[in-house]
C-alpha cells in the first residue's frame, strides 16, 4: 500500500482511520519542519508511537519521573542489545518498576504523540509497509476511534486549562484547611507531588499522566482552593513554557515578538512610527487582533468537525449542526467563516483578510 502526501490535503485523523479500517501493518511517518512522529500499526491497531517534539522515549520518561536512574536505564539498554527484549519488560523483570507504571508510561507516551500531531495543519506523511515482529506492550490496545475522540476532547479543553496553569515553571503548595480526605482518588497521583518545590513540569513528569491530564487536575485543585500558587521555578528550558499564544499561533509568535522588542530597543527614539505599524497604528492593531481571534475560531471549529465526523461518520451539512449538538459554542460560529460539505469532505475558510 502506497500512501503519502501533504497534511493540508489529507488530515491526520483521516489517515489514521483509513489504516485502522484496512488493518494495515507498518509505520506512519509524519513530519513538519524539524518535528516528526512515528506511529506503529499492527493489523490496524496502534501499538507504539514516538515523537521528536518531546523526546518521550520510555527510558527518558521514567528517568524524568524519578522512577529509575539513568545508570539503570543504560544497564538495561546494554542488556537489550544481547537479549532483544523490550526495555520496559527488562525494567519490570529486574524489579526496577512495577508493571502498572510501565502501562501508564506507554499510554501517556501514545496520547502525548497524538496530542501533538492532531494539531498539525501542515507537513507531510508517508506510510511504510513493514512486516516487523514488534508486539504491543500495552495490556489493552485502544482502537483508533477511541484514541481520536479522547485526544480531540483534550485539545478542545486545553485552552481553558492553560488559562489556569499558564506556565510549566509555576510552583504550587497545599492550602490550609484541607486534608488528603478531601481528595478524589484520581487526583492523588498529582496531589501527592505538590510540595511547594516541584514545578508543574516536574509534577507532569512524576505523575506519568501527561500534560493534559496532570494540568487539568492541577487546575481543578486550584479552583477548589485545595492548592495555591507559591511562586515560579526559574529555568532556562523556555521551550517547556505553557503559553496560549504558542498553542494558538505557534512558535512563530515568539520570534515576531522578540524581533519587535529588539527593534524597539536599538532603533533611535525618533524612528518613524510607520515602520512599526503593529506598535503604533490602532487600525493595524485591530486587524491583527481580529485575525488572531479568527484563527482561534477556525481551530476550534476544525476540532469540532473532526469530532462530529467520528461520531456520525459524516461531516455536518451546516456549521450550525456543531452548535446544535454541543461540539462548538454558537458564539464561535461567526458569519465570516465560510463552510461547505458533501458529507465526506468539507471546505472551511474565512472571509477576513487581515
Amino acid at each position: 500500500m502506497s500512501l503519502e502526501g501533504k497534511l493540508k490535503d489529507f488530515g491526520i485523523a483521516d489517515i489514521l482511520q483509513l489504516l485502522a479500517q484496512q488493518q494495515k501493518t507498518g509505520i506512519l511517518l509524519v513530519e513538519r519542519q524539524t518535528e516528526s512522529a512515528e506511529i506503529y500499526f499492527l493489523n490496524g491497531l496502534v501499538i507504539e508511537t514516538r515523537s521528536s517534539q518531546h523526546t518521550d522515549r520510555l527510558g527518558e520518561m521514567l528517568i524524568r519521573g524519578g522512577y529509575v536512574t539513568r545508570q539503570q536505564v543504560t544497564t538495561a539498554l546494554d542488556r537489550q542489545g544481547d537479549t532483544f527484549d523490550y526495555l520496559g519488560k527488562l525494567l519490570v523483570r529486574d524489579g526496577l518498576i512495577q508493571h502498572e507504571v510501565l502501562q501508564q508510561a506507554l499510554k501517556t507516551q501514545m496520547l502525548e504523540t497524538f496530542f501533538d500531531i492532531l494539531q498539525w495543519r501542515d507537513g507531510q506523511y508517508r506510510f511504510i509497509t513493514d512486516k516487523f515482529k514488534k508486539e504491543g506492550a500495552l495490556d489493552t490496545i485502544p482502537g483508533i476511534q477511541s484514541i481520536l475522540l479522547d485526544v480531540l476532547r483534550m485539545i478542545d479543553e486545553w485552552p481553558a486549562i492553560v488559562k489556569a496553569i499558564p506556565s510549566f515553571e509555576m510552583v504550587f503548595t497545599l492550602a490550609d484547611g484541607h486534608t488528603p480526605d478531601d481528595i478524589e482518588i484520581d487526583e492523588l497521583p498529582v496531589y501527592q507531588l505538590i510540595d511547594g518545590r516541584r514545578s508543574v513540569q516536574e509534577i507532569v513528569d512524576g505523575s506519568l499522566m501527561g500534560r493534559y491530564a496532570a494540568c487539568k487536575l492541577l487546575a481543578e485543585l486550584l479552583q477548589d482552593g485545595i492548592i495555591r500558587h507559591a511562586g515560579r521555578k526559574e529555568t532556562s528550558r523556555q521551550s517547556r513554557r505553557l503559553s496560549l499564544a504558542a498553542i494558538v499561533f505557534g512558535p512563530g509568535a515568539y520570534v515576531l515578538l522578540a524581533a519587535l522588542l529588539v527593534l524597539a530597543t536599538i532603533l533611535p527614539t525618533g524612528f518613524p512610527a510607520t515602520a512599526l505599524p503593529l506598535l503604533f497604528s490602532s487600525s493595524d492593531q485591530t486587524r491583527f487582533v481580529d485575525s488572531c481571534v479568527e484563527q482561534m475560531h477556525m481551530r476550534r471549529i476544525t476540532f469540532g468537525l473532526e469530532a462530529f465526523y467520528l461520531k456520525n461518520n459524516h461531516y455536518p451539512l451546516a456549521l450550525s449542526e456543531l452548535a446544535d449538538n454541543g461540539f462548538v459554542p454558537a458564539c464561535m460560529l461567526p458569519e465570516s467563516i465560510r463552510y461547505s460539505a458533501d458529507g465526506l469532505h468539507y471546505r472551511l475558510d474565512t472571509a477576513l483578510r487581515p
